[in-house]
């Protein structure tokens, strides 16, 4: 399957996380899936990494995340993205998402994002042929928790 992660769960998936997150990655990348991300995606996950209230919890150096950010690059399809793309999603951050899933044919959205389950986007992705999970759901699918 083609599996785009948001930075929500790429977020909890980095390697010093306690959370789902790291067992969510390691489904995705266990070599009968592509892990499709784009480079906003990427930085938007870095971003949120060096966050106040993220480097308290977790104390991530620059360069543990540079390197998250590379080896995330490393092991993904980079999906190009299109500077007048447009979807009916009521946060405009979420575009890079939801195109890169269009984009790069994906077959899943994973998100806890909760705009990405309301049931108009639902039935806009489903519409696509993309399913939308959260990270526990997708975990569920992928490994049969």
């Amino acid at each position: 399957m083609r599996i785009v992660l948001d930075a929500t769960v790429l977020v909890r998936a980095h390697p010093r996380s306690n959370s789902a997150g790291p067992k969510v990655l390691a489904a995705v990348l266990d070599g009968r899936h592509t892990l499709l991300l784009s480079n906003a995606i990427i930085a938007e996950t870095t971003k949120v990494l060096r966050y106040p209230r993220l480097q308290k919890i977790h104390a991530l150096t620059d360069a543990q995340v540079y390197d998250y950010a590379q080896f995330l690059q490393d092991v993904s399809e980079i999906v190009l993205l299109h500077p007048a793309y447009h979807a009916p999603l009521r946060d405009a951050n979420d575009l890079d998402v939801m195109q890169t899933a269009e984009r790069g044919d994906a077959d899943i959205l994973c998100s806890n994002d909760g705009d990405f389950h309301e049931p108009g986007i639902l039935g806009y992705c489903a519409v696509r042929g993309i399913e939308v999970h959260d990270e526990k759901s997708l975990l569920a699918l992928l490994i049969g928790a």
